[in-house]
């Protein structure tokens, strides 16, 4: 595990609709389980909040256990949105991963259309998202004509500058849980190979097939090893999840 693996692990899952429409709400969290080949690593935990007419997204990551002896992570991710065009308005991340620390704050000044970061200063894009705010957008998308292999773009602010990628649909698939069997939709994310990752495309994601469409299982192979984060608790979601066989 190197820097932005926290982040690639919770970047990946799924025009704004109307605010009632969203598949979250104040009060979700979610928190999974990170295994690092068999070893249990760390767990991750999603939360959001409201608060004067703009969403609070949280996301914090932690190595736990024997792997937090020999790689400590402590990560934490803020993400300000507006609740009207889920777009945000500020971004902070404070990263500690082994011995590589970075802490970022952003603000989106919409009026002069440009990104306005510790470090440096860059125009927006046409559709602006930051790495943590993008998780809430991409969930908000419809996908119902959406075919397998087809995708959807993705572009995401990270260290003053703007990623390009892609997510690509493969299908419905049944996933095994804790919870019971649950139905879902599987995905590839286009990633950036060769700095954490083994392979461009060797990164898959579970959403649910429902109304929440909350990820479920991300696995993936790096360049050491390989990665599994299982969702293992959640609560306040908007809507039941889909289950085909509950326990």
């Amino acid at each position: 595990m190197k820097r932005y693996l926290i982040s690639n692990l919770i970047l990946f899952s799924f025009s704004a609709l109307a605010q009632n429409e969203y598949p979250f709400q104040n009060g979700e969290e979610l928190e999974y389980k990170i295994h690092y080949g068999p070893l249990v690593a760390g767990k991750a935990v999603l939360q959001v909040s409201e608060k004067n007419e703009s969403y609070q997204f949280l996301a914090k990551g932690k190595s736990t256990g024997i792997f937090n002896l020999f790689f400590k992570v402590r990560d934490s991710y803020q993400s300000i949105s507006d609740q009207h065009f889920l777009r945000p308005l500020y971004f902070n991340r404070d990263v500690k991963e082994g011995g590589y620390k970075k802490k970022e704050k952003v603000f989106f000044n919409y009026p002069l259309n440009q990104a306005e970061s510790t470090r440096d200063t860059i125009s927006l894009t046409e559709n602006t998202q930051d790495i943590l705010s993008l998780f809430y957008y991409l969930r908000a998308q419809s996908q119902d004509s959406l075919h397998k292999g087809e995708s959807l773009p993705i572009q995401v602010y990270l260290d003053d500058a703007f990623m390009d990628s892609k997510l690509i649909y493969m299908g419905r698939d049944t996933l095994k849980t804790k919870f019971g069997n649950i139905a879902s939709t599987k995905w590839i994310p286009q990633l950036e190979s060769g700095r954490v990752f083994e392979d461009e495309y060797g990164m898959y994601i579970w959403v649910s097939d429902d109304e929440n469409k909350i990820p479920l299982r991300i696995e993936t192979k790096v360049l050491v090893g390989s990665i599994k984060m299982d969702l293992v608790k959640y609560e306040g979601l908007k809507k039941p999840l889909n289950f085909i066989y509950k326990k």
